[in-house]
């Protein structure tokens, strides 16, 4: 599955997706146009553990609607990076607490969370092809 980025103008990226289009802003200007990448990560990041938590609750009758992820970062230097991310869930009231551990430890395993606590290598070449 390809992802295909090119740069518009400014610091505006269009990323070409199997799906459609996704527009990302890197400029630091108030009211950026788009998503920045660190927010389209957040979202990536909150949607897959949104999406493995719903699979869960239906295939075990846990009624999840209303459930709300909320995201933010800190920053980490040397190198430059998102150095933590926090999760908060806030889950509806009709949750048992019995079952609340259990979606804890389901929420971890979401494919991007566990890309990001065991990172992919990378492998990056300049070409002329465009």
């Amino acid at each position: 599955m390809a992802v295909i980025v090119m740069w518009k103008e400014g610091m505006h990226f269009c990323s070409q997706v199997p799906s459609g289009q996704l527009m990302c802003d890197e400029s630091s200007e108030v009211g950026a146009a788009y998503a920045s990448a660190p927010e389209l990560l957040l979202a990536s990041l909150g949607s897959c553990t949104g999406s493995v938590l719903v699979h869960f609750g239906e295939r075990h009758a846990i009624p999840l609607e209303g459930m709300k992820i909320t995201l933010d970062w800190e920053g980490a230097e040397r190198p430059h990076r998102i150095g933590r991310i926090n999760i908060g869930i806030a889950l509806p009231d009709t949750v048992p607490d019995t079952q609340r551990q259990t979606l804890e430890r389901v929420a971890h395993a979401c494919l991007i969370h566990n890309t990001l606590t065991h990172p992919p290598e990378i492998s990056l070449r300049l070409t002329t092809d465009l």
